[in-house]
């Protein structure tokens, strides 16, 4: 049996299909590469509707198998430099260890992080701590049992004193996932994902966040309100696919998307604000993908 996931991909199917194929207000352009060296190229773009602003960066990574090394560097157009080292299953199986940093020239700013995750059958632990003045220690487990899955997640500010908790279960099997997660004691978030057949990829969340906090003295905390959202996927023959959703806000979703030959795929997103449909904050976007 594979192990279960790191804390955060938990209830991940529901949330891609919320959130995934949807670039509301973007021109979106994806390509992915490999060298016959072994090096993957990643680069991506965006192009905002309403700002005329031109976002990107550029990935690449090489893996050196025999040593179990993944090498990550990463530049993006507001001039942020990252890289990775990470390896896997070498010292002991399931064992991950990873140094990443970033650093901005124009600023000087610069941090650090170590992480380190060990995987079996039945638990998935992963610890983090930054490398900055202001670091930020974070250990999340997660157990599984079966088609069950209870996790546990902490971050804690070591100059702050602040710490916070997220506590989550699961359900799984082939077809569905129930995911539940309470996040300090406040903020909650159920979520289902049911793939009714081979055509129909349907889910919904129900949440609501932690209040906001008073920013001005004698202000009270903002009650923050319940979120409801319903989508699905209609899988078309001939590698396209129909995307929709909806909230309890009336903000209508819906997508597109067409493989149009090996490598290249389009896809096009709108998001309708139907409380106001002749005046209101409608979204457009495409997005196309090419990969070679």
């Amino acid at each position: 049996m594979a192990p279960p996931p790191v804390y955060t991909d938990l209830g991940k199917l529901a949330r891609d299909l919320f959130r995934r194929g949807y670039h509301p207000g973007l021109w979106q352009l994806d390509c992915k590469t490999m060298t016959s060296s072994g090096i993957e190229f990643f680069t991506t773009g965006f192009a905002s509707q309403d700002a005329s602003k031109v976002m990107g960066s550029l990935q690449s990574k090489y893996n050196i198998e025999d040593y179990g090394l993944t090498l990550t560097e990463r530049w993006n157009t507001d001039n942020l430099l990252y890289g990775e080292i990470a390896q896997k299953d070498k010292l002991a199986e399931g064992l991950l260890l990873a140094l990443e940093g970033r650093f901005q020239p124009s600023s000087g700013d610069k941090e650090g992080r170590f992480m380190a995750r060990y995987a079996q059958e039945s638990y998935n632990v992963l610890g983090k701590i930054d490398i900055k003045s202001d670091p930020l220690v974070g250990l999340s487990l997660v157990l599984g049992h079966k088609e069950f899955l209870g996790g546990v997640a902490v971050d804690c500010d070591i100059n702050g004193g602040n710490v916070s908790w997220k506590v989550a279960l699961g359900w799984t099997n082939e077809s569905t996932t129930l995911h539940a997660e309470l996040i300090n004691a406040e903020g909650w978030l159920l979520s289902l994902f049911h793939k009714a057949n081979e055509q129909i990829d349907a889910a919904v969340e129900i949440g609501k966040a932690a209040a906001e906090a008073a920013t001005e003295e004698g202000q009270e905390p903002t009650e923050s309100e319940l979120n409801i959202g319903v989508g699905m996927i209609y899988h078309l023959a001939g590698d396209a696919l129909i995307r929709a959703k909806i909230n309890n806000n009336a903000e209508l979703g819906l997508g597109y998307q067409q493989k149009l030959r090996e490598g290249i795929t389009m896809s096009i997103s709108t998001v309708l604000d139907c409380k106001n449909i002749t005046e209101g904050n409608h979204k457009f976007g495409v997005g196309l993908s090419l990969e070679c």
